[in-house]
């Protein structure tokens, strides 16, 4: 049998919760008993207990959404979220949904991490941002953040990448970022904010430039370099440039799996006005540099050895009118 006013207007439960998430002092200060409150978390009852002391006000399958304010409920009214899920909120598509809510409180607070959440104290002020109702680190802050917990430098880099490609935050705030927080697994993306810093604007381009700096006596490469003939007619942005010899190394994507001859077309067209110019381009399957290294190795240093011995190409490399 229901006892207490409350249970004659869940309704006023629920408008006072966030989303049907709601601490037990919430519903204590609404005149739900605690007992009560936990009693109805049990197996077969209406609601549920996602973390302590945090409960669903439904006992169906939690949101990702509802998860995240769980996160926040628990880690008190100072917590921001951080991490991949923060990431996402900013407008993040890389990733995909985390297994893992990460949230900050600042040091002076004491609450443990607890299943899903993540809860981690830091001595660093947090800039208290709103996406989407929610309140969350920089994104900056957010991607460093999760990206310290990773191993993969292909799985970082594609993280890091889509940011800076898009616009979304400055690879020198990214930089700036990694410098403030923890050394504590900062050399995984320090190594790859290095090749963002050459213009690398993908993990697929990532895998590249790494293969090609693995291997030695290579002259220095440049990424997505705009060239230009010397009318100052744009001829194409190039994947990666040697330009002290006039090499162009493309990842033939298009090519990777054939779909179509207007595909296989197109990269010819897009080759010839640079091969016209007199650059040497060489194109190379994604899939090469696993399959056959030493094979994409012997086209890199004997295509740099034709491009050596050809005339310089009639181009300039860049914006035209740059100092």
């Amino acid at each position: 049998m229901r006892r207490g006013k409350w249970a004659d207007d869940l309704e006023r439960l629920i408008e006072a919760s966030w989303e049907r998430v709601i601490s037990v002092s919430e519903l204590v200060r609404l005149d739900v008993p605690e007992r009560t409150a936990y009693r109805r978390t049990l197996a077969d009852g209406p609601w549920l207990l996602m973390l302590p002391a945090t409960i669903l006000l439904s006992n169906g399958e939690p949101t990702f959404r509802q998860w995240q304010i769980a996160a926040l409920i628990h880690a008190g009214p100072e917590a921001v979220l951080t991490g991949l899920g923060g990431a996402r909120l900013h407008g993040l598509h890389r990733g995909g949904e985390p297994e893992k809510h990460h949230v900050l409180i600042p040091a002076t607070r004491n609450v443990k991490s607890c299943g899903p959440v993540i809860v981690e104290r830091t001595t660093r002020p947090v800039k208290r941002l709103e996406r989407d109702g929610l309140p969350v680190a920089p994104i900056a802050r957010c991607l460093l953040d999760h990206v310290r917990r990773m191993k993969d430098e292909q799985e970082i880099a594609a993280l890091l990448t889509e940011p800076v490609q898009r616009r979304m935050v400055l690879k020198e705030t990214l930089d700036a970022e990694l410098e403030m927080g923890t050394r504590k697994g900062s050399a995984a993306p320090r190594r790859v904010l290095r090749v963002v810093a050459a213009g690398v604007e993908s993990p697929t381009e990532f895998r590249y430039y790494e293969f090609w700096a693995a291997l030695p006596g290579l002259p220095a490469l440049r990424c997505n370099v705009p060239v230009y003939d010397l009318d100052g007619a744009q001829l194409a942005i190039v994947d990666f440039l040697a330009d002290e010899v006039g090499f162009v190394w493309e990842s033939d994507s298009v090519q990777e799996h054939f779909a179509t001859p207007d595909q296989v077309l197109a990269t010819a067209e897009r080759a010839r006005p640079l091969r016209d110019v007199g650059l040497y381009v060489l194109s190379t399957r994604p899939h090469q540099l696993h399959d056959d290294p030493q094979g994409v190795e012997t086209d890199i240093r004997q295509g740099l050895a034709i491009a050596a011995a050809m005339p310089p190409p009639r181009v300039v490399y860049g914006h035209p009118h740059a100092a």
